[in-house]
């Protein structure tokens, strides 16, 4: 009795301590992709306008820059997706336990928490270049910072990342081997079957008396009163 209840309580904790450790590394893996960002990100050029403000047109490198961030992030959610899924696997039929809940929500968090440390730690190490912006002459030729306008990408690491669990676990449900979760084999019986098992011995099996019309006898021989469905003829009187 102590065991099963110190392992009824130990459930909750250990379920807190994956779903922990999910998060802080999707986040330590979101803080390393900011220096990659930035790295890998073309600036564009551009004239200063003062006050903070560049003109720099409609060239490929405007784009670049939050073309790779989705990239970048689109793949690192189909990488941690599938590692998470295949890391709880073990895990949840070592002790028997569903883990697949709270590593979805402890990746969705931790995915998202990742694309905007990602996001900020990029454009922070760019600082030196949107402080010469800033401090650019009207006319001057600068080179752009690197930022990230279309803040909705920050979702494409958290929504790639579901895509890819939920996939698995779609496999694993048509396979029907759940991490966690027990097999239930259904077997489904025929009424028929149960009422052939609890015949009598050397009872006739099948499917009970046949309730259909009855066959017509041979021509000669009489109709028993069971199946005169005509009834007993009226006195003539």
């Amino acid at each position: 009795m102590a065991d099963r209840n110190r392992g009824e309580t130990s459930a909750p904790t250990r379920r807190l301590v994956v779903g922990a450790c999910v998060l802080g590394v999707l986040l330590l893996l979101g803080a390393s992709l900011g220096p990659l960002w930035w790295g890998l990100a073309p600036r564009a050029e551009g004239t200063a306008l003062g006050g903070g403000e560049i003109f720099t047109g409609t060239t490929e490198d405007v784009f670049a820059g939050e073309g790779w961030f989705a990239l970048i992030t689109a793949l690192t959610g189909l990488i941690t997706g599938y590692t998470a899924y295949m890391a709880q696997f073990p895990l949840s039929r070592r002790r028997f336990q569903d883990l697949r809940m709270v590593c979805l929500v402890a990746g969705f968090l931790g995915s998202l928490g990742g694309a905007v440390l990602t996001w900020r730690i990029g454009v922070a190490l760019d600082g030196p270049a949107h402080a010469a912006v800033d401090a650019a002459e009207p006319g001057a030729a600068v080179q752009t910072g690197l930022q990230l306008d279309a803040t909705a990408f920050l979702l494409i690491w958290p929504l790639v990342f579901v895509l890819q669990y939920g996939l698995l676990d779609a496999i694993s449900f048509v396979r029907r081997d759940l991490p966690g979760v027990p097999r239930h084999v259904l077997v489904r019986r025929a009424p028929d079957a149960d009422a052939d098992a609890h015949a009598e011995p050397g009872a006739p099996l099948g499917h009970g008396p046949d309730t259909g019309p009855a066959a017509p006898p041979p021509p000669g021989e009489p109709i028993p009163a069971e199946r005169d469905q005509a009834g007993p003829e009226e006195p003539r009187g």
